[in-house]
Formats: structure tokens, sequence, C-alpha cells
């Protein structure tokens, strides 16, 4: 299997990878905006003839120097890092943020990360950028440390919400949305749709038990949660399991996803909160362990409980056919728009 181009220390950093355009940041959701600095970064380096590089950080410096639950995160560890490379990057250096690490000043960090392990000749930075410790670097910062070091500096401006440079596309306002049920407006934003993904776990069976069975996430996927709700979107299953191999694959299938405490069966115990998708066609979800990637699309109807099951499972098929005429109108738009 060939080795992605993704680095956690400086040391690994190959040498023929040669003098380098970096760009530093946390790219969360790897969004419209990122992808706007990320294309002007690739110009820059092809203009100059050096590798475009992203140098991002994992955990999240809000997670180590305040509190997880305050920064949800968009999108995982692994999704994040792919996003940038199918951006166009030739490596991504993703360094482990730790409080240690934290306390690099800002001309160590520029010595270390952007000189010697990277060999940086060019820096594209937003306006706003701070780096170092207790941020005390900005982009003026990164102007002297150039001087001194050999490297030039560009700034890039953000992308407004119809890509005029003006405003401001940003992480915070898509975990909003997503945290809202509004997956279109983060779909929108992001210039993708919006994605969790986790390994499938044993879920309760009461799908299949009523004819809609369901391959159900764990309790801490990769990607962030949109409201609880019914949705429509897509399913991607990749075997994990040697013996799951040789079986059909999963790729993009129209997908009703259920994210709630399913109110219809609170009496069977303790709620927990599901996400789980019923992929349309004829499909095994009995692939435990493999690996699930939802995609959505729309938003359908809120959480509800039912008087009945009958009542429940009429709900659900027209939840599917709801999802069907969905999908069938997006690719319409999706067509008429390529």
């Amino acid at each position: 299997m060939t080795r992605l181009p993704i680095w956690h220390s400086a040391l690994e950093v190959p040498a023929e990878l040669g003098e380098t355009a970096v760009s530093i940041g946390n790219y969360d959701g790897v969004h419209r905006g990122h992808r706007f600095v990320l294309d002007q970064l690739r110009r820059h380096a092809e203009a100059r003839s050096l590798s475009p590089v992203a140098l991002t950080f994992w955990p999240h410096p809000r997670h180590v120097m305040g509190s997880p639950e305050a920064t949800p995160l968009l999108t995982g560890h692994e999704d994040r890092d792919r996003l940038l490379l199918l951006a166009g990057l030739h490596g991504v250096l993703d360094l482990e943020f730790t409080l240690d690490f934290a306390r690099h000043s800002p001309e160590e960090f520029v010595r270390i990360f952007l000189v010697e392990g990277l060999r940086a000749k060019c820096v594209v930075l937003g306006e706003d950028a701070l780096f170092g410790r207790a941020n005390a670097g900005n982009i003026d910062t990164m102007r002297e440390l150039g001087e001194k070091y050999g490297f030039e500096v560009v700034t890039a401006p953000d992308l407004g919400p119809e890509g005029t440079g003006t405003g401001r596309i940003s992480s915070s306002g898509i975990r909003r949305d997503v945290l809202a049920g509004d997956v279109r407006a983060a779909n929108e934003a992001l210039g993708r749709l919006h994605t969790v993904t986790d390994e499938i776990h044993h879920g309760f069976r009461r799908g299949r038990e009523l004819g809609f069975p369901t391959a159900n996430l764990g309790p801490r996927p990769q990607g962030l949660i949109p409201a609880d709700g019914v949705y429509a979107g897509y399913a991607t299953v990749t075997a994990q399991d040697p013996s799951h191999a040789g079986d059909e694959p999963l790729a993009g299938a129209p997908a009703t996803i259920s994210i709630g405490t399913n109110p219809t069966f609170e009496a069977d115990g303790a709620p927990r909160r599901t996400v789980e998708a019923y992929v349309l066609g004829d499909h095994d979800l009995h692939l435990y362990g493999d690996t699930v990637r939802l995609e959505f699309v729309e938003f359908q109807r809120p959480t509800l409980k039912f008087d009945s099951i009958d009542a429940l499972v009429e709900q659900m098929a027209e939840d599917v056919e709801v999802t069907r005429r969905t999908l069938e109108a997006e690719r319409s738009r999706s067509d008429l728009g390529s």
C-alpha cells in the first residue's frame, strides 16, 4: 500500500520534496474558504517551482488549551488530512499539538518547522493569522522572520459567501449550521456534502425487525453529528474485515439517515442517541467492523414519537420515498449545473 505524504514531525519530511510553499492552519472541514487559500498556495508554488504543503495540527489547539466540548470538529483527523491532499497539495505536515509544543516562540516555530523542516521559500497566510507561544506572532512577525530566514510572505484574502472576496466562510459558522440541522447551508459553505464516518456497530436490530435494516454508527464517529432528525443522504461502506473484501462495494448509495434517541421505544431502557442509515435497495448491512461514510444532503423532518409500531413503519416508508425524491431532485440540479 502506497503511503500517503502525511508527516508527523519535521524529521519525516523527505528531502526529495525540495523547497516548499506553505500554508498554516487547523483546516477544520477543509471548506470553500480553506480551499480558496489552498488554491492560491498552489498557484504561488507553481509560479516559483515549489512544492505546496499544508502545516496543520492535531488535536485542535482549542481542545488542548481549552475544552473539546466548546469546539466540536466538523471533520475527524484522517478525513481532514485526506481532504487537504485532495486539494492538490504535495504533502501535509500534521504536528501533534501539546502544551509543550504551544511553548514554541514565534521564531522557534518558524525556524524549526518552516525553515529547517519544510525548507519554505513562500508562506501563504490570512491577514489575521496568529502563531507561536500565546499567539504572539502575527502577519507582521512572519514578514520580519521571512526577511531574516529568506522566504516570501503572501497574504490570502478571505472568501466571502458568494466567492466575492468579502465577508468570510468560517468553520464555526458551518458548525452552527450542522448543529441546527441545516446541512444544506453547511454543504454550500463546505463545497461538498457534510460527512460523518465510523465503523458499523451493532444496534438494537429494531430496523431489521421492522423491514428497514440499518447501518449503525458508534457513539463517537469522525465528523460532527447534525441535529436530531431524519435526513436524505448517501452511504459508502469500505471493507475492513478481510472476509468482506470480495463483497460488492457499497459506494454512494441513497440512504435515509436517522439521528436521535428513538422516543417510540423509550420504554425499552435509558435513551441513547444513535446515528443509523437505511440504504435504499437490497443491501446486506451485516458488515460489522467495516467503515461507513454517511453524506448528508437535506433535512427531512424532526424526530417524532409514534403511538404505535404500525404508525412508525408507515412513516419510515414515507421517509424513504421522500429521500428518493429529494436525491433525484438533487441529481437533476447537479446535472443542469454541470
